[in-house]
């Protein structure tokens, strides 16, 4: 199982702000590594911590990284609006190795997923929103995120809090948390989740030690929607994660 399986413990779409957190300028290249711990939403769920790369190249009007590529549409110093594309992953799947739970289930696959981020600049902090959609085949459906993030300096580095939606599809829902009457068994039952709304929370801080080297910690804390809390592959009404990490730029 790869570090990119936190997405199924839901909290965000990304958890890996750090690396678009540190302004690179066009040219430049991010290396570095973080280290997590999750609570995720799936039964005995296994790999809940670990290691996992942080890389980022910025080029002229794109970047891409272990998140995916990026491609502005609308980004200029003089607006505060900003538009980009996405290209990324945001349905990860799982195996009957990575639980208990998906004993006897078929496979779910990772997705590949198209969308659009629009950011607006509102005094020392920004309204995102993100609207992704799978063009993989994989779940067809949706992820939609809206969320609030202010900077606040702090103890010479930058403090990041953070509130916000996820807002999932069906499609997307029955694929990663529902059970096809194939799958039923004595202990699971069949189940076709519906489209869900999963407030969260989280905070990220950003510390340089120099030009070039920076540290970061932030968490994540979800509540989940009765469409996914109540699913039989589930056993939680909410999932966190926490990170720290190091981040080069050159």
């Amino acid at each position: 199982m790869t570090y990119k399986k936190l997405i199924a413990s839901l909290p965000l779409l990304s958890l890996l702000p750090f690396a678009a957190t540190t302004q690179l300028q066009a040219g430049e290249l991010n290396v570095g590594i973080g280290t997590y711990y999750s609570k995720p939403v799936y039964q005995d769920f296994k790999d809940n911590s670990g290691a996992f790369p942080l890389i980022e190249y910025q080029g002229e009007g794109w970047s891409a990284g272990v998140q995916g590529i990026n491609v502005d549409v609308y980004n200029t110093e003089q607006s505060p609006l900003s538009i980009s594309l996405e290209l990324s992953s945001v349905g990860q799947g799982y195996s009957a190795s990575d639980s208990q739970v998906f004993n006897g289930m078929q496979k779910r696959k990772d997705s590949v997923d198209l969308g659009v981020n629009v950011a607006y600049q509102v005094g020392q902090g920004s309204f995102n929103s993100s609207l992704m959609s799978d063009v993989s085949s994989t779940h067809k459906g949706y992820v939609l995120d809206i969320n609030y993030q202010h900077n606040l300096p702090l103890m010479g580095g930058m403090f990041q809090p953070s509130v916000g939606l996820s807002a999932q599809s069906d499609n997307f829902n029955n694929y990663y948390y529902g059970v096809r009457t194939s799958e039923v068994t004595g202990n699971r039952a069949a189940y076709q989740a519906k489209s869900s709304v999963n407030p969260y929370i989280g905070y990220q801080f950003l510390y340089p030690i120099n030009e070039n080297l920076s540290l970061a910690h932030g968490a994540n804390y979800t509540v989940l929607d009765n469409e996914i809390k109540n699913s039989p592959l589930v056993d939680r009404d909410n999932s966190w994660t926490t990170f720290v990490g190091a981040n080069y730029s050159f």
